[in-house]
């Protein structure tokens, strides 16, 4: 695990950003060598979360930023889909977003934001209740043609007042669509494949995927309205259920 030596907190017209500091002792810089080679973007980005949650539990944070030294090497942008109780028997989604970006190591991706979820009125069978989400942009920068992949992935909803929680294989996203950016000059959008799935189901989904010298430029992904789907079961109890969503780009089909 990526060991994380201390934090700072800078507020900005209301915008809070968490700045994490990787230990720089021997020791840790041998195990998050070695870790760079196993899934170090969610290696990265599960200490992250893990770290604020402990230590930071009551910051509303839009940005967490890991830095080594004097370079960014991960952020985690955004905060946590909620679907908070109300009165009676209704439900609501009121979400928010997260997002992943790596450095220079692989292909970039701009921020990810979701939008509301429409309220459910419990009635004893399973509904379905939908959010949409906003355009982002990727861009492959890096004159490798490895190729690069975007997984979305979600935590299970979960009451953090009563630890009860939705059940996992809630919450789906459709396929996106993707276009190269006007002027851009970069291979064909249509080469690179798009998928839909779960994703609360402890992997996620590869919406995104570009082969070997396919995705080199810069390209706009959206989203078609009601992206995302969250099932409701009938016998699920009112309270503030929150998710983790996050967008990983990792390097390779």
């Amino acid at each position: 695990m990526v060991r994380i030596k201390g934090h700072e907190i800078h507020e900005n017209n209301g915008n809070v950003e968490v700045i994490l500091h990787l230990d720089t002792a021997p020791t840790a810089l041998e195990e998050f060598s070695a870790e760079l080679g196993h899934d170090q973007n969610a290696n990265i980005k599960k200490s992250a979360i893990q770290y604020v949650r402990k230590n930071l539990p009551d910051v509303k944070y839009q940005k967490i930023k890991v830095m080594i030294g004097g370079a960014v090497i991960a952020s985690v942008l955004g905060m946590a889909l909620v679907v908070p109780g109300a009165a009676g028997n209704q439900v609501h989604a009121a979400p928010t977003e997260v997002g992943v970006t790596t450095e220079a190591q692989t292909a970039e991706i701009s921020d990810l934001t979701v939008g509301n979820f429409t309220a459910v009125v419990l009635d004893g069978r399973t509904q379905e209740t939908f959010a949409d989400i906003n355009d982002f942009t990727i861009t492959d920068a890096t004159g490798s043609g490895a190729g690069w992949n975007v997984i979305m992935s979600a935590t299970q909803f979960t009451d953090p007042n009563t630890q009860r929680t939705l059940p996992a294989g809630s919450l789906s996203v459709k396929a996106p669509n993707l276009i190269a950016n006007e002027g851009s000059g970069s291979t064909p959008a249509d080469d690179i494949i798009k998928t839909g799935g779960l994703i609360d189901d402890g992997a996620g989904t590869t919406i995104l995927s570009a082969g070997t010298d396919e995705g080199m430029g810069s390209y706009t992904t959206s989203f078609d309205p009601d992206a995302l789907t969250l099932n409701v079961p009938g016998g699920a109890y009112t309270g503030t259920y929150t998710s983790t969503v996050t967008v990983t780009i990792n390097s390779g089909p």
